[in-house]
């Protein structure tokens, strides 16, 4: 017999359970349980009486904090996966509760906390991002140098790794060469970036990087370097039918078809439910594969269990070349004739004479908008492409991953926080190298509160049930949970992360860090309810100390 929690506030599970109860009971739950939302006057705990001790009973308003929060774990914790913990009061500005806070684990998209701070720090909170359309000319251009519509220069569009640029913005641009008149450039079209090849960071799985939220992080950013499209059926069993959405430069082809789910299910055997034969057998009958390749060129095929239409979502392999590839296509809906556009780096630039003067400019929202779209949606692209630009700004140089990590390890260390014993490996935490403790990141939530010019980080943090990626996080939509934590969410194959804050019914806030590791899809596919919910849950009847 299972113990079931059924209980809003665990102010009732304290009153029923006592320490033999705490110690006894997590053997007993294993992944079984059961933390439900319901009215506070129908909470009740059901204990098997083997488990039923006659100690003493104390209320969770005489225990400590840290005695009610470690009593609590022990009775939540997970029997599987690996936990680190931190908890820090606000208010008293006291540590009040750790666990296993020194363990270095994988922190997936929590690692954006240390990237936002150390953006902050470096860039500034007016930083934006700035692409522009220039010459060199002994003139400013005007009119008066196009003759007969030519213009005898070469044209340059800077590149900044601007993660929000649009296709739009881009042909806003270019357009302002038809405004000047021109019909036709003599000159060179040239891309113009830092040099930077690394795409991808080191640890970062291989069967994401055809997905969106792995797009490659380059100086050439159009539309976060995505294509969309959809995915339709002709009939089971006959090749789909892919349509793209907008006319993007990608080739794709397609062997893909959907089949009848009847005759999908006819294809598995009956098994016992929750045996290895069963879970070797309730694999999909067939899956879709998109296969990559040089220049932009792209293969589905596979099969698909159904006829409701899919959509698609493709990371560009290339950007360099799907830029030079839109810039061609957007001067030619201009009409004006042109060479085929090349890129450079900027050190590869030797303008003959002439000064630098700018055509047209485009800039991005300033860094608190950015930050502010990064932490509320998980943006992996703008992380990165921060990450890239901390490194930049750091080293008044171009930097790839691996130096702009340190960078960011060393901007850290001047605010109070040593990482010398972690492993970053890039702003967003898809990386599987990176390698934080809760109690790193308490410490940059301490720092982000304890430092006025950083407290809106905390402010922009997704609010349960409202907003961000815990909007609809399930348990955190609802009661009472809801309108009490903003954190940041963390999650992958495997982890499932969060970290902010939480205002306790004590009058208390309380900054928290959950990390939990080695959370296979099973156990979770068990779970009724998260790990994290259920602790912040006990959390919000913590006892002041």
């Amino acid at each position: 017999m299972y113990l079931t929690l059924l209980t809003a506030s665990p102010r009732s599970l304290c009153k029923h359970l006592t320490g033999l109860v705490y110690a006894l009971a997590r053997p007993v739950l294993g992944v079984s349980l059961i933390c439900g939302v319901i009215n506070q006057a129908s909470a009740e705990i059901v204990i098997p009486p083997s488990l039923v001790s006659s100690s003493t009973t104390q209320a969770p308003s005489e225990l400590a904090a840290t005695q009610y929060l470690d009593d609590m774990l022990q009775l939540l914790k997970p029997a599987y996966s690996q936990l680190g913990i931190s908890v820090w009061d606000m208010t008293t500005q006291q540590a009040v509760f750790s666990y296993n806070n020194q363990s270095l684990m994988q922190p997936a998209s929590i690692q954006k906390l240390l990237t936002a701070l150390a953006a902050t720090k470096q860039l500034g909170q007016g930083f934006y991002y700035q692409t522009q359309l220039s010459t060199y000319s002994e003139h400013p251009i005007d009119k008066q140098q196009v003759v007969n519509g030519v213009f005898q220069g070469d044209i340059y569009i800077e590149f900044s790794g601007d993660p929000t640029l649009e296709y739009q913005d881009l042909q806003q641009l270019l357009t302002s060469l038809s405004n000047l008149g021109i019909t036709k450039l003599s000159g060179e079209i040239i891309l113009v970036s830092e040099q930077d090849n690394q795409l991808q960071a080191p640890g970062w799985v291989w069967d994401d990087l055809g997905i969106c939220y792995a797009a490659p992080i380059s100086p050439f950013i159009i539309d976060k370097n995505c294509v969309y499209g959809r995915l339709s059926t002709t009939g089971y069993d006959k090749t789909a039918t892919i349509k793209m959405i907008s006319n993007r430069p990608i080739e794709i082809t397609n062997e893909a078809y959907f089949i009848n789910p009847v005759v999908a299910q006819s294809q598995y055997k009956l098994a016992p439910t929750g045996s290895v034969y069963a879970q070797a057998n309730s694999q999909p009958a067939c899956q879709l594969t998109l296969s990559r390749f040089d220049n932009n060129r792209y293969h589905l095929s596979g099969c698909h269990v159904g006829a409701k239409s899919l959509p698609l979502a493709i990371a560009i392999t290339e950007p360099a070349l799907y830029a030079k590839n839109i810039v061609d296509k957007q001067l030619t809906a201009l009409g004006i004739q042109h060479k085929a556009p090349m890129v450079l780096s900027r050190s590869q630039i030797t303008p003959t004479a002439g000064q630098h003067y700018v055509i047209a400019s485009h800039h991005s929202e300033t860094l608190t908008d950015l930050l502010s779209t990064m932490l509320l949606k998980s943006d992996n692209l703008i992380a990165d492409s921060l990450l890239k630009k901390v490194g930049e700004a750091y080293y008044q140089a171009p930097s790839d991953f691996a130096r702009s990590s340190q960078a960011m390890k060393a901007i850290l260390y001047s605010l109070g926080i040593d990482l010398a014993d972690a492993n970053l490996a890039d702003g967003s935490g898809l990386s599987r190298y990176n390698l934080l403790s809760a109690q790193q990141v308490l410490n940059v939530l301490t720092t982000v509160y304890q430092n006025p010019e950083y407290h809106f980080l905390l402010d922009t943090l997704p609010e349960s049930g409202v907003s961000g990626t815990l909007r609809y996080k399930r348990y955190f939509n609802k009661s009472p949970l809801k309108n009490h934590v903003f954190a940041k969410t963390g999650s992958m194959l495997g982890v499932a992360n969060l970290a902010g804050k939480i205002k306790a019914s004590n009058g208390h806030d309380y900054l928290f860090v959950l990390i939990e590791n080695g959370l296979s899809p099973q156990i979770k596919k068990q779970q009724k309810a998260p790990f994290s919910a259920v602790f912040l849950q006990t959390m919000m009847d913590v006892p002041r100390n």
